[in-house]
């Protein structure tokens, strides 16, 4: 979307990662951005980098309402909750609004791929019922369907001394992605309203195994980096302790479902239905670590 094509859109999220990179991009292409976000504060930091936010809870179907005045794309992921019953508020409350205010065109990032069957596993099925809440609603829309995020590889743990320990099968090949080239396709997608309809699966450049994604980071960091298979109930353990049981549990049922459907996530790319910005692992590392990150923690120390 060019300066030439300004549009207003709402960025359901923008208070977050991925839905602050699509706002950000957004707006240098020069768009007017709305967001709802659930605090004022929140709202007056974002009005400050140059967006109109309103405070609304998404259960509040009158702010939401509100917040679609005067919009006419909007884009929506979901907040990491797994209360598949306040997501689902949430889903109708997003979705009828939309729909009162007939945007023109909805894209939605589900932030994993979906199978049409969730087969049991929360986080897959509040996705789906999102899905399938969108394409009943007659509104013209794209959904895109990402694989795993490079961003992921910063969560406490993961990446500890030399080992990058992960709850993903170490044989088998992902495409991940990084969230500003998620939020690319986001932006390219809220432009082409002749896609809607469309499923889009979105990866990186590459489908690497664990091994592979060890290498990466040797290379990039300058030290042998080995990775380990983390098994998902160490994994759920770990994020229950720091986000709580339920995150846990919902986390961890996702990661059960990668492990048994790996290939699934193994397609780089957007097929020939979007540009791709072809972000490799070893650029991102390379950027994060110029930055500050995955230092050891004596080297930290020692400087």
């Amino acid at each position: 979307m060019s300066a030439e094509h300004t549009t207003h859109v709402l960025v359901f999220g923008a208070g977050g990662l991925q839905g602050g990179a699509v706002a950000a991009k957004l707006l240098e292409a020069g768009n007017t951005v709305k967001t709802v976000v659930r605090s004022e504060e929140k709202a007056e930091r974002l009005r400050k980098a140059g967006l109109e936010a309103i405070a609304a809870d998404l259960a509040d179907l009158d702010g939401i309402r509100k917040a679609y005045e005067g919009v006419d794309r909007v884009f929506v992921t979901l907040p990491v909750e797994f209360n598949a019953a306040k997501l689902a508020d949430y889903t109708r409350n997003i979705v009828e609004a939309a729909k009162e205010a007939k945007v023109k065109l909805l894209v939605a990032n589900t932030s994993v791929r979906v199978p049409d069957d969730a087969g049991g596993v929360t986080a897959l099925q509040v996705k789906r019922e999102l899905i399938d809440t969108i394409r009943a609603s007659g509104i013209p829309s794209i959904i895109l369907e990402p694989t795993l995020y490079y961003e992921n590889f910063h969560l406490p743990g993961v990446l500890s001394g030399n080992v990058l320990a992960y709850p993903v099968p170490a044989d088998s090949p992902i495409a991940w992605i990084g969230i500003d080239e998620a939020a690319a396709y986001a932006v390219e997608a809220l432009g082409r309203p002749e896609l809607a309809g469309r499923t889009i699966p979105i990866g990186g450049p590459e489908a690497l195994t664990g091994q592979e994604l060890a290498e990466r980071f040797t290379a990039a960091l300058g030290r042998d980096i080995q990775f380990y298979s983390l098994p998902v109930p160490v994994f759920e353990q770990a994020v229950g302790s720091l986000l709580g049981a339920e995150s846990g549990a919902g986390l961890a049922g996702l990661y059960a479902w990668i492990g048994d459907n790996a290939s699934r996530l193994a397609e780089p790319g957007a097929g020939s239905e979007l540009s791709s910005g072809g972000l490799t692992l070893s650029s991102w590392i390379k950027t994060q670590a110029d930055n500050g990150a995955f230092a050891q923690a004596n080297d930290s120390a020692s400087e």
